[in-house]
């Protein structure tokens, strides 16, 4: 990637600790167990949406991983504090570049 961090699977699947599926995150670092989560508009507007994402959330951090929240404001503004929010995860989680 453009900003040195390793390649994560898009819109991969995150597994509980019996292998079996309780998620698909936006950008997964399995091997670090570091979740970006994109949180568009319909995680904020639609509150059925914002209800499931926080059980989903809940659901992924018990497993022990981490999730990075990222939204439109970072990518569109402070792209910078977003690559930093994903590398110090990263790094937290045992990464070297």
């Amino acid at each position: 990637m453009r900003a040195g961090l390793p390649e994560p699977a898009v819109n991969g699947e995150i597994m509980d600790r019996f292998g079996v599926k309780i998620a698909s995150g936006d950008l997964v670092y399995r091997q670090f167990r570091v979740l970006v989560e994109y949180d568009g508009e319909q995680h904020r507007s639609d509150e059925k949406q914002y209800h499931l994402d926080v059980d989903r959330l809940d659901a992924i951090m018990e497993e022990n991983w981490r999730v990075v929240r990222i939204n439109k404001s970072h990518l569109r503004f402070r792209p910078a504090t977003a690559i930093r929010k994903v590398e110090t995860a990263l790094r937290d989680r045992g990464w070297r570049p």
